[in-house]
């Protein structure tokens, strides 16, 4: 094979074939294909706003920025990439001891857009400087962030879970589910 690519005129044959491939339907169309129609811009309609009236009234157009703000992100968004959460248990305890609160924080996905860099922390987009719950988000790479916490900084790869376990006094909740 390299012989043959070493070869001038080998290598003219296959640039020519390679032309003819790309200017034979240019030049000699056998089917016709119907001209492209051109449509108006899709519509977005505002949840809050009736749909259309009896009279048959187009749905009022948003700006870009106007439509931006009225998309509802639903609660229920599932991390595609997330691993199953595993159970944590907590024990019924006395009153005045101390309870272990069980804090978690995921990394599932870290990209960037010019300059900017962007985490999705939790279930929420977040920069470097942002704080998620009680950790802070110094500074992030496509490898993962590094996370600023009760005095300590650890680094999260993209894709892993963090859980943090702190004892607290007295009976609570866990601050994050």
């Amino acid at each position: 094979m390299r012989k043959l690519l070493n070869n001038p005129w080998f290598v003219a044959v296959l640039a020519l074939v390679a032309l003819g491939g790309v200017a034979w339907p240019v030049l000699f169309p056998e089917t016709s294909y119907p001209a492209p129609v051109a449509h108006g811009e899709p519509a977005v309609v505002d949840e809050s706003a009736p749909e259309t009236s009896a009279e048959g009234e187009a749905p009022s157009r948003l700006s870009v920025a106007a439509a931006l703000k009225a998309l509802v992100i639903p609660s229920t968004v599932r991390d595609p990439f997330a691993l199953p959460p595993k159970p944590v248990v907590l024990r019924p305890v006395a009153v005045g001891t101390a309870v272990e609160v069980v804090e978690r924080l995921r990394l599932s996905a870290v990209w960037v857009q010019g300059a900017a860099v962007y985490l999705l922390l939790n279930g929420r987009i977040c920069q470097p400087g942002d704080a998620v719950e009680r950790f802070t988000v110094e500074t992030a790479a496509v490898e993962g962030a590094w996370i600023r916490h009760a005095g300590a900084r650890s680094f999260l790869p993209v894709g892993q879970e963090w859980v943090v376990t702190t004892s607290a006094p007295g009976p609570q909740l866990p601050l994050s589910p």
